[in-house]
């Protein structure tokens, strides 16, 4: 077998491996319409964390965080991950 014929195949191979993962993008029907369900995942993931925003002011320990700029992008990240993870991936 030539060289360039098994390049070829292994080309193949390995395009076989990384396309077999692919499957249809999850989605959400809002009002007949379909949107990706990252989507939705991030407004829900930035609404809970303006809630602990709100509650963390509230309860006086919001100055108690490092910088503010850091702390509430990860919360909201946490938050948009753990939407996702429960309502589409578990």
């Amino acid at each position: 077998m030539s060289e360039r014929g098994t390049l070829a195949r292994a080309q193949i191979a390995v395009t076989g491996v990384l396309l077999g993962g692919c499957d249809r993008a999850p989605t959400v029907t809002v009002l007949g319409a379909y949107f990706p369900a990252w989507m939705l995942c991030i407004l829900v993931g930035g609404g809970l964390m303006l809630v602990a925003w709100r509650l963390l002011v509230a309860a006086g320990l919001d100055a108690a965080f490092g910088p503010r700029g850091l702390v509430y992008p990860a919360l909201a990240l946490v938050f948009t991950l753990l939407v996702w993870v429960i309502f589409f991936r578990g």
